[in-house]
């Protein structure tokens, strides 16, 4: 298995010309980008590097399956056991590359994203053994409509604008570890259309479909993020529609980054065609 350092110029170069490689892909998904998985180690070691090839492999599978039940497939510890017996080879990005090294942060807690590339055919070959299949079909844009509470401000997440920055980071984060794409709405779509934080949760999934662009294969995703002063956390709500029917999931005591996992994986999780998503509480 080789190992590649790269650098964080060199990782943001490949990763535009991952994503435009993504948008010129339109028969079907393409593999190369898809059997990938990734996880935060804090250095190169076995010690941090095993319990991340574990993550990330899971990841890989829910990724190329759609089927987040994956991860609590009792069949998945056979796999996890031996998490490098799929690897094609592991590269890993430096998070502190411009920061000095200080104390031991040159050999044990720099932390590093370590992203890696699985055989296609081994990863198969999981699947199958798990009852499950690749998702190598064309994979539709979700595109949010989420109604935000905070605790001294409350907005409709949108493409642009002063309110939701980290948020739309994290959200392509989330589209990232489910291998779709996402979309939010033009602040001037948002006004157009009358939708508030207010009466977004109110809206049919219909109203919605009136919003999406269906040549470029956009698919509405629905929900609210409110802040709880009790929990001191998150809790979220989603509903998409599709195949004619309604989906409803939730989660919370979760930080956004995690909300924004939840609602990304749900999606994917019904339109691979492997059923309702859990609500997690």
């Amino acid at each position: 298995m080789n190992r590649i350092i790269l650098s964080r110029r060199t990782l943001l170069a490949l990763g535009g010309a991952a994503m435009l490689a993504c948008r010129q892909a339109r028969a079907a998904v393409d593999r190369s980008l898809l059997y990938r998985g990734r996880a935060i180690v804090t250095g190169q070691r076995d010690e941090t590097r095993i319990p991340g090839l574990k993550q990330a492999l899971t990841q890989a599978l829910c990724r190329v399956s759609g089927d987040q039940r994956l991860a609590r497939h009792p069949g998945l510890s056979r796999f996890t056991a031996e998490p490098q017996a799929a690897v094609k080879d592991v590269s890993y990005l430096d998070l502190y590359a411009f920061r000095p090294i200080r104390d031991e942060q040159g050999t044990r807690d720099r932390p590093y994203l370590m992203t890696v590339r699985y055989e296609q055919e081994k990863i198969d070959a999981m699947l199958e053994q798990l009852g499950s299949k690749p998702w190598l079909a064309e994979r539709p844009v979700v595109k949010v409509f989420i109604a935000v509470h905070h605790i001294a401000t409350s907005f409709v997440l949108a493409a642009t604008g002063e309110s939701g920055e980290l948020m739309r980071e994290a959200l392509d984060s989330a589209a990232w570890n489910s291998a779709i794409k996402v979309a939010t709405p033009m602040e001037k779509s948002v006004r157009a259309a009358g939708l508030t934080v207010d009466n977004l949760p109110e809206q049919p999934l219909s109203a919605f479909e009136a919003l999406v662009d269906r040549e470029a294969r956009q698919v509405p995703l629905a929900g609210t993020l409110n802040w709880s002063k009790e929990m001191l956390a998150w809790k979220a709500a989603w509903r998409m529609k599709a195949d004619g029917k309604e989906h409803h999931w939730a989660i919370e005591g979760v930080n956004f980054d995690a909300a924004f996992r939840n609602a990304l994986a749900g999606a994917a999780q019904i339109l691979s065609g492997n059923g309702e998503p859990e609500t997690l509480k």
